[in-house]
């Protein structure tokens, strides 16, 4: 349970402080961090002695020889809550190290209860990412649901809001909410509540936030203001879902919603044609975008996206296009000679917009 590592570190800011020897014992008796490195891996008995009878051992010189691997000096249990997880000894005579082996026993303990509540920590984390995954991906039951939240030290009441953050992790190594090393720095940095709130990344590294109850509109707020400082990040809104059946329909929803890059604040709600079309095959959905607008050069496709954006406003459309209005109509006179559909015609317009949405979530992510 005591990470070796940690406890040499431990013994050797203990040394170069206090200048005397110690030696740190796992639950076996075994020395796994030591003032004298050559002892590292010996058997320790007299630490077995502490362990079996769960009370403090002084050795003197004269039974130190009849002790394997032990020195004279003063062994004490190291303690997290009722169970003995270890031992510390400091060498010497024991009436003279026997107040500062207290004192480091009881710095051991508390480098003990660090180390045990990191690990709580690092487990409750792998909880939440499972969970996640399991979330988006479909798999996740209602009961499933309660119980992982019970593993993951968190209660995440109805109404639901769930939150996805796009771009959040990449480059690598450039995350504004803190980085994988310390998870809980993302709750803090949003100011979320980690007893009410999931927040966890997917193997693509794309954010997602479950808050239960009041606590999802202020994090909404606070996402947002994280989207608009950073130009890269953009922040899908998947509303609030009042059951878990919701929650579930939502994430799936945002999965498909997620086939495109996201930039800025977007509301699931606005993104339904999109998502209606990513759950098309592949095979159809490559299909159907290439024999509708497969023969459009990409400044033609790119044209259409623009006036579409803008409501077929064929002024608003040449001023965010940066061209003459006259070069946007041919432009569009363009891609009815090429695809044989007007995108100044309605129904036309919904062809040719729906065949931009498939070949979008056609490429290659």
């Amino acid at each position: 349970m005591i990470d070796g590592i940690a406890a040499q570190a431990i013994v050797g800011d203990i040394v170069d402080r206090l200048g005397v020897r110690v030696n740190v014992m796992d639950d076996h008796g075994v020395i796994i961090a030591s003032s004298d490195r050559s002892r590292v891996g010996s058997l320790h008995e007299g630490a077995l002695r502490v362990l079996r009878t769960g009370r403090p051992f002084a050795v003197t010189s004269e039974e130190a020889h009849a002790l394997t691997g032990t020195l004279a000096g003063v062994n004490l249990p190291l303690r997290l809550g009722d169970e003995i997880v270890g031992v510390v000894g400091v060498s010497g005579d024991p009436m003279s190290v026997g107040e500062i082996a207290r004192a480091i026993a009881r710095m051991a303990e508390l480098m003990v209860i660090q180390q045990a509540f990191l690990g709580e920590a690092s487990w409750r984390h792998r909880v939440r990412l499972q969970l996640i995954e399991d979330l988006r991906t479909g798999v996740l039951t209602g009961a499933g649901w309660r119980q992982r939240q019970q593993l993951a030290g968190c209660r995440v009441e109805p109404p639901y809001h769930l939150f996805v953050v796009d771009g959040v992790t990449s480059p690598p190594g450039r995350d504004p909410l803190g980085g994988p090393e310390d998870p809980g720095e993302r709750y803090r940095r949003l100011e979320a509540d980690e007893a009410a709130t999931i927040i966890a990344p997917d193997p693509n590294g794309v954010l997602w936030v479950v808050a239960g109850g009041s606590g999802g509109v202020g994090l909404r707020h606070r996402i947002s203001l994280l989207c608009r400082a950073e130009n890269d990040i953009g922040l899908l809104d998947a509303g609030r879902a009042d059951d878990f059946p919701t929650l579930l329909e939502r994430a799936a929803q945002a999965g498909f919603a997620l086939r495109r890059r996201l930039r800025g604040v977007v509301h699931l709600s606005s993104l339904e044609l999109p998502v209606l079309l990513a759950r098309l095959d592949p095979v159809t959905r490559r299909g159907a975008a290439a024999r509708i607008v497969g023969a459009l050069p990409e400044e033609l496709r790119h044209t259409l996206r623009v006036y579409f954006t803008h409501d077929r406003n064929v002024g608003d459309a040449a001023t965010a296009l940066n061209v003459h209005r006259n070069t946007l109509a041919y432009r569009l006179g363009r891609v009815e000679h090429l695809t044989g559909r007007d995108p100044r015609a309605f129904q036309d317009a919904v062809v040719l917009q729906v065949a931009l949405h498939l070949q979008e979530l056609s490429e290659p992510e």
